[in-house]
């Protein structure tokens, strides 16, 4: 019985780990905002109203949202 209700818990563990990434309130906003920057950077470059600018712009943006998340990922501190 012992045996069995410590398999059903390491099990409930390993289950509840897989269900997705697990981030703070910062870390959460920034990748919401980010996820809602490169849908409308995507959008307005496929109707050519994105100046190349603004679009290095974005682009440079968003590769430093990823590196704060590697870096999180990491343990390292990634001041914005």
């Amino acid at each position: 019985m012992r045996q069995t209700l410590i398999l059903i818990i390491v099990a409930a563990l390993l289950v509840g780990g897989c269900s997705g990434v697990i981030m703070n309130a910062e870390y959460s906003q920034l990748l919401d905002e980010t996820a809602a920057l490169s849908a409308e950077t995507a959008d307005r470059a496929e109707q050519g109203t994105l100046a190349p600018e603004e679009m290095a712009q974005a682009l440079r943006l968003q590769a430093r949202t990823w590196q704060l998340l590697v870096e999180a990922r990491d343990g390292k501190d990634g001041s914005k």
